[in-house]
C-alpha cells in the first residue's frame, strides 16, 4: 500500500461531505495490513473521519487505538506515527470529557508544548507534512492557544499551488484554522482578508464545505463590526449549505453564525440556532471550550426574556465545565451574568474580572472586551460608577482600534441593558407549546419566516402554521403585535432616532396595525404611511415591520445611566 496516498484519498473523500464513507474504507484498509506504522495513520485518520461525523465517543476510542499501535511501531516513521496518533487523540479529548466516553485513558498524553516542538522540526519539503500539521494545529485552537496556530502553520505556503491531493484538501483546512484563530484573537481585518483570498481560488468551488466555513467566519466579522445586513446576507447562504448535512464543519460554521447574531444583537435567534445545530440542551456536538460559550449564550438569552429559573438551569451546565482550562473564563461570565441577575453586583464584578485575566492569557482580545464590560457593569450597579466609566471609556477605545463595533456598542449600552428592568410575557404565552414560544421570541426579535426557518431547520410553512396559532392565543391583530406584547427588543444595537412622524409610526406598528389604520389614525394617506416605512427601513437597517417593531419595543425601554 502506498500509505501517502491512501490518507490523502480519505482526507479528499472526507472533505467533500463524505466522511461516513471514508470511514469505512479506512477500516478495510486497517484490516488489509499488519505494518504498525500504517495501522496507526490510517486508525488516525478514521479517528479524524469520525470527529468529522460528530461521533466523538468512537472517535476518541479509535484514537487511543492508534496510539497504542503507535507505541510497538519501529522504523522511519515510527516517530511520525507516534506524533501523529498523540494529536489525533489530543483533538479528540476536546470533544468529550473522559467521563462521558467512557474511556480510560492508559497510556498518558504527550504535552501539547512537545507535539508543537516536533511539529516545528518537521520537513516541510515533504508533502505529507500538511497531514501531520493538522491535528496539531486543531488541538491548538481546541484547547484555546490561538496564538501558536499561525507559527505551526508558517511553510506551508507554496503548497497551495501545487496539484496534489494534499495540497488541494488540506491547505484550505490549515489556511482556515489560522482564519479562525485571527478571529478569536480580535484580529478581525486580517481574518477577512485570508477569508476572502481563500475564496478566491478557483480550487475552491470543489470544496463547498471549506467555502462554507469561510462564508461562516467573514459571517462573523461582520458581526463584530455590527454590519447587520452582511450578517444578513452571509447567513443565508452559509445555512443553506449547513442543511445539507450535519457534521463537525457544518456545526462550526453555524456556531460562528450563531455569534455574529449575538454580536448584532440577536441573541433570541443565536441561542435557537445554537440549540438546532448542537444536538439539543446537552450540546453533544461541540467541544468543550464552545460548549462554555453556548451556556454563556443561553443564560444571556433567559435572562433577557426575564426567564431566571431557565438561566439557572443552563448556568448548573456550564459550572462543571469549570474545570477545563479553556473553558473557564466563559463559565467565569455566566456566573457574572447570573449573580447580576441576582443583585450580587460585588460577586458579578469578581466573576467578570478574573473571566478577563483568563481571556488575557489565552490572546482571547474580543472575550477579554467582554470580560470587561461585565465587570464595569457590575461595578456600575454596586455603586462604583466612576470606576466602571473609566472601564468602559477604555474598552470602547480599544475595540474601536481593533474594528469591534459590536463590542464598542456593548461597552456604550451594557450599563442599561443591566439595569433595565425586564418585562413579562403574558396575554397567553404561557400556554404556547415549547416550539411556538421559541418562534414567537424570534419574531419578536424581528425575524422573517424564512429567516426562523432556516434558523430552526424548518419550512416556511411549519412556520407560518405555529405563527397562526400564536396569534390566535396570544389574542394578537398581526406579527408586529408581538415584540410589544413579549417586551423582547433588540437592546444590543443603537438604533438612530426617528423624526417625530417616523416615531408615531413605529408606535403604531409596534401595536400591530396596518397601513391603512396607521393612516386613519394619523390622518394622512396610506402612499405617505408607506414612505415614512421605508424611510425607517432605511435608518433602522431592517426589512420587515416586526424588526420596526422589535427596534422601537428596545427604544422604549432604554433608561439612561
Amino acid at each position: 500500500m502506498d500509505l501517502w496516498v491512501a490518507v490523502g484519498t480519505l482526507w479528499d473523500q472526507a472533505s467533500d461531505g463524505e466522511a461516513g464513507f471514508a470511514a469505512a474504507r479506512a477500516s478495510h484498509l486497517i484490516g488489509s495490513t499488519d505494518d504498525p506504522i500504517e495501522r496507526a495513520f490510517l486508525l488516525g485518520e478514521r479517528a479524524l473521519c469520525e470527529l468529522l461525523l460528530c461521533r466523538y465517543a468512537d472517535a476518541t476510542r479509535t484514537a487511543l487505538a492508534s496510539a497504542e499501535v503507535a507505541a510497538g511501531a519501529t522504523g522511519e516513521l515510527a516517530a511520525d506515527a507516534r506524533y501523529f496518533a498523540a494529536s489525533v487523540r489530543l483533538v479528540a479529548a476536546g470533544m468529550l470529557e473522559p467521563e462521558v466516553t467512557g474511556v480510560e485513558f492508559t497510556v498518558p498524553f504527550t504535552p501539547l508544548a512537545e507535539l508543537q516542538e516536533y511539529a516545528r522540526g518537521l520537513d516541510r519539503a515533504r508533502p505529507e507534512v500538511l497531514l501531520l500539521l493538522f491535528p496539531v494545529v486543531e488541538a491548538c485552537m481546541s484547547s484555546g492557544r490561538f496564538q501558536e496556530v499561525e507559527d505551526l502553520v508558517t511553510g506551508v505556503t507554496p503548497y497551495r499551488d501545487s496539484d496534489s491531493t494534499y495540497s488541494r484538501v488540506i491547505v484550505p483546512f490549515l489556511e482556515l484554522l489560522v482564519a479562525r484563530s485571527l478571529a478569536f484573537r480580535g484580529e478581525i481585518a486580517a481574518m477577512a482578508a485570508r477569508c476572502d483570498a481563500l475564496l478566491a481560488q478557483p480550487s475552491m468551488a470543489a470544496h463547498p464545505q471549506s467555502a462554507m466555513l469561510a462564508g461562516a467566519l467573514l459571517c462573523y466579522g461582520a458581526g463584530q463590526r455590527a454590519d447587520r445586513h452582511a450578517v444578513e446576507s452571509t447567513a443565508a447562504d452559509v445555512l443553506a449549505e449547513a442543511r445539507r448535512g450535519v457534521n463537525y464543519v457544518t456545526v462550526g460554521a453555524c456556531l460562528l453564525l450563531t455569534w455574529a447574531f449575538s454580536a448584532i444583537g440577536q441573541i433570541q435567534r443565536a441561542s435557537s440556532l445554537l440549540l438546532a445545530a448542537a444536538g439539543g440542551p446537552a450540546l453533544p456536538r461541540i467541544k468543550t471550550w464552545d460548549k462554555s460559550f453556548g451556556y454563556e449564550l443561553l443564560v444571556t438569552a433567559a435572562l433577557r426574556r426575564g426567564d431566571l429559573p431557565a438561566a439557572r438551569r443552563w448556568a448548573a451546565l456550564a459550572a462543571p465545565l469549570a474545570a477545563q482550562p479553556v473553558a473557564a473564563a466563559a463559565v467565569e461570565r455566566t456566573m457574572s451574568r447570573l449573580a447580576v441577575a441576582d443583585g450580587d453586583h460585588e460577586d458579578a464584578a469578581n466573576h467578570a474580572e478574573e473571566s478577563a485575566r483568563l481571556d488575557a492569557e489565552s490572546g482571547a482580545r474580543l472575550e477579554h472586551l467582554r470580560s470587561r464590560v461585565l465587570n464595569a457593569t457590575a461595578l456600575a450597579a454596586a455603586g462604583r460608577r466612576h470606576m466602571a466609566i473609566r472601564i468602559l471609556a477604555e474598552i470602547a477605545e480599544r475595540a474601536d482600534a481593533i474594528g469591534a463595533t459590536a463590542v464598542r456598542k456593548l461597552a456604550a449600552r451594557e450599563w442599561r441593558l443591566l439595569t433595565a428592568s425586564g418585562a413579562g410575557a403574558d396575554g397567553g404565552f404561557a400556554s404556547l407549546s415549547d416550539r411556538e414560544r421559541e418562534i414567537a421570541i424570534l419574531v419578536a426579535e424581528g425575524h422573517t419566516n424564512r429567516s426562523i426557518g432556516s434558523t430552526l431547520f424548518l419550512s416556511e410553512r411549519t412556520v407560518q402554521t405555529h405563527l397562526s396559532r400564536i396569534l390566535n392565543i396570544m389574542g394578537l391583530p398581526s406579527r408586529t403585535a408581538i415584540p410589544a406584547a413579549l417586551g423582547v427588543g433588540t437592546e444590543a444595537v443603537e438604533a438612530p432616532p426617528l423624526t417625530g412622524r417616523q416615531e408615531q409610526i413605529a408606535a403604531l406598528v409596534a401595536r400591530g396595525f396596518g397601513n391603512a389604520t396607521i393612516a386613519e389614525e394619523l390622518g394622512i394617506s396610506v402612499k405617505t404611511v408607506e414612505n415614512h416605512l421605508a424611510s425607517i427601513f432605511d435608518r433602522w437597517q431592517v426589512a420587515s415591520r416586526t424588526a420596526v417593531a422589535n427596534l422601537w419595543v428596545a427604544s422604549q425601554r432604554t433608561i439612561a445611566p
